[in-house]
């Protein structure tokens, strides 16, 4: 009897035990399965999104990766995607946001420092920009768009030793982005670098051979070293990619001039091109004025030579 009467609790604590471990179980299961509907969901969501994008319905791409992060708030590339369309609609308080949050779910990608760094640009705000910049080189020292961007942030802080050396990085790693050589032309330019210049220059125009820009530029620096062939070819090269720029049209008459004054024809016929152009800008009524005055000593001393 006392025998009996001890194991019937104990088979019947031992059961117990049993269904509350199987209830255990199941409870894990359900919250696992849950879960991954979750997750299921928040994917089906992000592309919805995607496809929304696709479709140039930025509203509902909106609310398509806000209902994902609800659902996953770990879904890294929902915080990119959200911020991007936030960024090219100019919220960027709503941008800033979303990218730092990207930066906590994800921090080893560069690309969100990159992107936050852009957002502190847009809205002028340098030393934020910087500092997000140098945390994607943190993140990847070889994130080679960081080193471009920190370049236009130097250059736009007048601090062209730092730019020129940020643009070196990204152009060694970077060669056919002609921007970047453009910038780093100018970069040298502000620093009375001529040769670095023009070469920065010439990288530009193998990227990009109608880069206005970077051709008007090069006329510049040549027709300051009264190399003034080369200074017209590029200055006509630069008019052929920008037709009605009337200062370029103004600084090539002066180069035609400048090579050969005694070439009336010639250099007449610069200046009748350029006020063909320019008369009716308002803006350039000094140069007209100036090139009308030109073109009177021009054909008084054209008509004396022919005298003689």
């Amino acid at each position: 009897m006392k025998h009996s009467v001890t194991c019937t609790p104990l088979r019947f604590l031992t059961l117990a035990l049993l269904v509350v471990a199987f209830s255990f179980s199941t409870a894990l299961a359900q919250d696992a399965n849950q879960e991954i509907d979750k997750a299921n969901q928040a994917k089906e969501s992000f592309n919805q999104a995607i496809e929304a994008v696709q479709k140039g319905d930025t509203v509902t791409a909106i609310t398509m990766y806000k209902g994902a992060l609800q659902l996953d708030d770990k879904l890294a590339d929902a915080y990119l995607n959200l911020g991007s369309i936030y960024f090219a609609q100019e919220k960027f308080k709503e941008a800033e946001t979303t990218f730092k949050k990207y930066t906590e779910v994800n921090p080893s990608d560069p690309v969100g420092f990159s992107n936050l760094g852009k957002v502190y640009a847009a809205q002028k705000k340098n030393t934020d920009a910087k500092t997000a910049y140098e945390s994607a080189l943190a993140a990847d020292a070889n994130y080679a768009e960081a080193h471009k961007e920190l370049g236009k942030i130097y250059f736009g802080m007048d601090n062209y030793d730092a730019a020129i050396s940020s643009l070196q990085k990204f152009t060694a790693a970077v060669t056919d982005d002609y921007y970047a050589f453009y910038l780093l032309g100018v970069a040298y330019e502000k620093k009375k670098q001529t040769n670095e210049a023009i070469t920065a220059y010439q990288n530009a125009l193998k990227n990009n051979p109608s880069h206005f820009e970077s051709l008007r530029n090069l006329g510049k620096i040549y027709v300051k070293k009264e190399n003034y062939t080369q200074g017209i070819d590029y200055y006509k090269k630069a008019m052929q990619a920008k037709p009605k720029d009337y200062k370029t049209a103004y600084n090539l008459a002066i180069a035609v001039q400048s090579k050969d004054p005694n070439d009336y024809d010639t250099v007449i016929a610069q200046w009748e091109e350029f006020l063909k152009l320019a008369r009716k800008i308002p803006k350039a009524s000094k140069q007209v004025d100036n090139a009308e005055s030109v073109l009177k000593q021009l054909r008084e001393a054209k008509a004396a030579a022919a005298e003689q």
